[in-house]
């Protein structure tokens, strides 16, 4: 259903194009919901944001980053998504953490990442990173065997080939093809994106093996669940970033398209040094 749900807004976002580039003034001082999958890929809980602060400012050398032709749509949903974080997940994620110890929450979590380890070796595949697919494919088989995939035992040990678990998703994939990054995006209930990245999710849904072992109920139910349990992860450092801010959309935006900014030129100088 999800992966239905991501096709249709996306034909919507590219029918309407730059049409939907109207200005609204003010956003809510709240928290935006960025935690739906999370487990997903495109806001990482280790990401670096580049510092939080002065990202209000709209400075000549970040024209470039700061376009955003879909404005009205994003910043519609940014209210919504906000509105969405602040007055249900918070509150019931509050609740659940106070109910479930930390450790189980670690453990599910970890559970999660294991679980999904197809998708990241299929990407590191694609992308022609066959040693990355190794290492991903032996770090799981090792977390299964040990610890049913409820503990991250593999991280212990530090593998012979360096691992960036996240560059293994649909969106950098397509990126190592050449599809461009295209505009900012913002996924309703998920939170800040591109184009690229909206339709690498819809990639990564369709890689993931419960959604072809399970029923669909069930498969979603638990990529639901998964994404609540690690909510705090992602709601913790958005609020570092909107709260203080005099424009929370222009912060969140800024610090997203910084983020992956970095990322690209991390991976790029690895690559690099590997060569």
């Amino acid at each position: 259903m999800r992966t239905a749900i991501f096709a249709a807004l996306l034909a919507l976002v590219l029918a309407c194009g730059t049409g939907c580039a109207s200005r609204q003034e003010n956003a809510p001082a709240a928290s935006q919901q960025v935690a739906a999958e999370s487990v997903a890929q495109t806001t990482d809980a280790g990401e670096d944001f580049g510092g939080l602060d002065d990202y209000d400012d709209y400075s000549a050398e970040d024209l470039a980053a700061q376009d955003d032709p879909l404005e009205g749509w994003n910043r519609f949903w940014f209210h919504v998504n906000d509105w969405f974080l602040e007055y249900i997940v918070k509150p019931l994620h509050k609740g659940y953490a106070f109910i479930v110890p930390e450790p189980i929450r670690n453990g599910v979590s970890n559970f999660a990442h294991n679980v999904a380890f197809p998708v990241r070796m299929l990407n590191s595949l694609l992308q022609g990173e066959f040693a990355q697919a190794g290492v991903e494919f032996d770090r799981s088989v090792v977390n299964f065997m040990v610890s049913l995939g409820f503990a991250d035992v593999a991280s212990q040990s530090q593998p012979l080939y360096p691992y960036h678990p996240e560059t293994e998703n649909f969106d950098y994939t397509l990126g190592v093809w050449g599809v461009p990054d295209g505009p900012y995006f913002i996924i309703p209930f998920l939170g800040p994106s591109t184009v690229r990245g909206a339709v690498g999710e819809t990639g990564d849904a369709f890689m993931k093996p419960q959604y072809y072992a399970l029923d669909w109920e069930v498969s979603t139910a638990s990529s639901v669940y998964f994404a609540f349990n690690g909510a705090d992860a992602l709601y913790k450092p958005y609020d570092q970033i909107t709260e203080s801010a005099l424009e929370p959309y222009v912060a969140l935006r800024n610090a997203y398209l910084n983020m992956r900014k970095n990322r690209l030129q991390r991976m790029t100088f690895s690559s690099n040094t590997q060569d």
